[in-house]
Parts: C-alpha cells; structure tokens; sequence
C-alpha cells in the first residue's frame, strides 16, 4: 500500500485515454492486480449502459445486482433512485463530445468551468470518490484499515474529452495514461466482428480503416495537447508493455504512486503469463474485462497478414505524420 496518509488530501485517478481497442482492457486488468487499485471501467458509459440499462457489471452482475455499484450510488447519492439519469445522460452527450474540445481545453487553461460542465463534473466526481469510499471500506479490516486516500481508482474511459474535464476537477487527482497501439493493429480490431456479452447478439461498433486512422491522429495529438496544458501524463506503447510487462507496469504504478516497492510484487506475472485473480466491477469496454484468469501476453499482430493491402495503405497514408512521434515506422 503507499503511505496511510497522503499530503494530498485530492482523490486519485489514473485515467487510461487513446483510441479504443488499443490494449487498454489487458493493460487494466494488469494494473487492477495490484493492491491499491481499483477499476471502474469507462465511467463515461456509466448513465447509459449502467444505470440505465442495467447492464452486466465486470464481476458477472447485472449493474442492479452488484453490490459494490449499489453501495457506490447510495454513498454518491443516496441511492441511484435519487439521480436524474435522462439529465446526466444528456449533459453527457452536450459536454463530453470531442467537438467541443476548444470549450473543455480553455476550461483546463482558466479553471473556470461552464454551469453544464460543472453540473456533468459533479456527477462524475461523485462515482469516483464513492467508489473509491466503497473499494476502501470492502479492503479494511481492523488490523489493517484502508482508506479513500489509499485507492487509486482506474478510469478507462479512454476519451480525451473525459479526461480534459475530469482534470479540471480540483477535488480530483487526475494522472492520464495515454497508451497507444500500431493505428494498423487497431484498424484491424474496429473491422472485426465482436459480440457484446452484456447484450443478447448485440454486436459491437465496426469501423472503417479510414475512420479508425483519423481517429487515431487526433485522440493521440490531443492527449500530447492536454500533456502540454500540464495534466500529467505517462505515454506508453501496448507492444512495449508486452514485451516487458513487469518493468511497464511497474513504471505505471511508479507514476499513479499505486506501490510501495517495498512490499508490492509483481509476481503473478510469469514470463508471457500474467495469473488475474481480482474480477474487475467494470462498466462497458472489452469483453476481455470479465472475470478473472490466466491471459498469454502474446502481441496480436493479425493485422499484418490480414488487414487488406488497401486499408493498410488508407491507414499509413493518413498517420504517416504522426507515425514517427509515437515510435512507429511504415
């Protein structure tokens, strides 16, 4: 655990941002095995896909069934019967958008937040600093108490928007990590065909090789713009975090300040095996999120013998700008 009282009185929050589909959900699931975290998956989706639709939680639940999500919402709210959801949900889809970024990017530089923006932020900081409430309560025991300030809560919401208005949050810790996949991977991945497990045959978005790599240029930019406005931020590659995950990891928590490298081990990772034990209470992301076991950390490199010669040529013609900055070569 790190230190029992921390100078910082703010909660903490590592946000994971960057295109989906770019190994965040493994990349989670390894972070979550350490002590003092803990996820709640994409909070952006929260109104929607949880409290509306009731949707299947990461630990197998339906959100209305989960336990942990019940007591979040009745220690944020004092029950989620008492929140209006249609107005959340609304905010949702007016201020976290990605056009209206100049709005949220100047909230960032000023501090000074719209009336909607603070309306939507105290929805949001409400989730987070309960969860973070619950997961310490659900950890303590007599001998050993846990509190808020112990937690570090993971935000995979991977939208730049998300991100640039939770950290203007002063109540809020908010520390990015921006891990980034070969646009050609992850163009590869958006036109498979993948079915949601929390639906009946619901399948998930598919998108165009040209799309994903537009996409991709600017999420990746615009997480190096809100890096430069001084929301900090650890870049990481998901071939790199494969490649060596105990250093990659460690070098996460080292940043989230999730370790005490006294006592914290990383053993459950062993060679290209990584043992998961903890079951994520998640909401919305990859199906990879439920349950917990053994996973190969083995790279997807699919796209290189079956992403169609055109759309490779889509994809690199349109990232080949930015391809260099983040350590890719055509």
């Amino acid at each position: 655990m790190v230190e029992a009282e921390r100078p910082d009185p703010r909660q903490r929050v590592l946000f994971t941002g960057g295109l989906g589909r770019s190994g965040s959900t493994l990349v989670e699931k390894l972070i979550n095995e350490l002590p003092s975290t803990f996820s709640v998956g994409e909070t952006v989706h929260l109104w929607e896909r949880g409290v509306r639709d009731r949707e299947r939680c990461g630990c197998g639940e339906a959100f209305n069934d989960c336990a942990h999500w019940q007591a979040v919402g009745q220690e944020a709210f004092g029950g989620w019967d008492q929140v209006d959801v249609d107005r959340m949900i609304d905010l949702r889809w007016a201020e976290d958008r990605s056009r209206r970024l100049p709005q949220i990017f100047q909230a960032v530089r000023s501090g000074k937040l719209s009336d909607a923006q603070s309306e939507y932020l105290d929805g949001m900081r409400s989730v987070l600093i309960a969860a973070a409430t619950i997961a310490a309560a659900e950890r303590s025991t007599p001998e050993a108490p846990v509190s808020p300030s112990d937690v570090v809560i993971l935000d995979s919401s991977k939208h730049l928007s998300t991100a640039a208005l939770l950290a203007c949050d002063p109540a809020l810790d908010v520390r990015v990590l921006h891990l980034l996949r070969d646009p050609r991977g992850v163009a590869y991945s958006w036109m498979k065909t993948v079915e949601r497990p929390e639906t009946d045959g619901e399948i998930m978005p598919q998108y165009s090789a040209k799309r994903t790599a537009g996409r991709w240029v600017t999420d990746n930019v615009g997480f190096n713009t809100l890096a430069a406005l001084g929301v900090p931020t650890l870049q990481l590659r998901y071939e790199d975090v494969l490649a060596a995950p105990q250093e990659r990891l460690l070098e996460i928590a080292r940043f989230a300040e999730a370790i005490d490298p006294a006592t914290t081990s990383l053993d459950f990772i062993n060679g290209d095996t990584a043992h998961l034990s903890t079951s994520m209470h998640s909401i919305a992301g990859n199906p990879l999120r439920f349950g917990g076991d053994d996973v190969v950390l083995r790279l997807d490199d699919a796209w290189q013998t079956k992403l169609p010669a055109g759309d490779r040529r889509t994809v690199e013609l349109i990232t080949r700008p930015v391809l260099g900055r983040f350590g890719y070569e055509r």
